[in-house]
């Protein structure tokens, strides 16, 4: 029964992962790691729509397959959401990513997940403040949840409670902040930016 179960979630999921990237055209010659590499490189540099768009494509390439590298992509993809403040969207990538894979080596870290799923509505409710300029109550909300500790919400609240301070000119805090999260995060570029920006503060 279990395994009818596993091969039905996988069934959905496999439709839904063509159904999510089906309006993708023109995908040319490009395979699946073209257009992952090319997704990565807008991440990398902060342009996170057009990243999704190549993580879509690259998603219709491979027409539903679901392999590690197909794993890897709605990782990518999910951050890119989280960044862009799309929070039901990163929630069903992530939910999509959870039901393809089923492996036990990565299950700790997807009931993790599935916690932090819970937390993105608190963390909503203060990138909404933040945007409202409601820094002080937005960086309150965030430090309850900042933790470098390789979780979601951990991540994303450390993150824009470094965006807080900078708005409300605690440069010396900001720039402080991002140097802890660059060391457990060092391939961040919007981090990097962050840094750049705030040493000449």
């Amino acid at each position: 029964m279990k395994n009818k179960i596993k091969l039905t979630k996988r069934i959905i999921l496999t439709f839904s992962l063509v159904l999510i990237a089906s309006f993708c055209n023109g995908c040319g010659s490009k395979d699946t790691k073209t257009f992952r590499e090319e997704g990565i490189e807008y991440y990398k540099s902060g342009e996170y729509d057009q990243a999704i768009q190549s993580f879509n494509k690259a998603l219709n390439a491979d027409k539903g397959k679901v392999g590690d590298i197909q794993l890897d992509i709605l990782k990518y993809r999910g951050e890119c959401e989280l960044r862009l403040g799309r929070y039901e969207d990163a929630k069903k990538t992530y939910e999509a990513l959870i039901i393809a894979d089923d492996s036990k080596e990565n299950s700790a870290y997807y009931d993790e997940l599935k916690k932090d799923l819970d937390s993105l509505d608190e963390i909503k409710k203060a990138v909404d403040e933040l945007e409202q300029g409601k820094y002080e109550e937005a960086y309150d909300i965030f430090d309850s949840y900042a933790k470098l500790d390789g979780s979601l919400k951990g991540k994303l609240a450390w993150f824009n409670k470094g965006v807080c301070a900078e708005y409300m000119q605690r440069y010396d805090e900001a720039y402080e902040l991002f140097n802890q999260y660059l060391k457990v995060y060092p391939e961040d570029e919007a981090a990097m930016k962050e840094i750049n920006f705030l040493k000449t503060r």
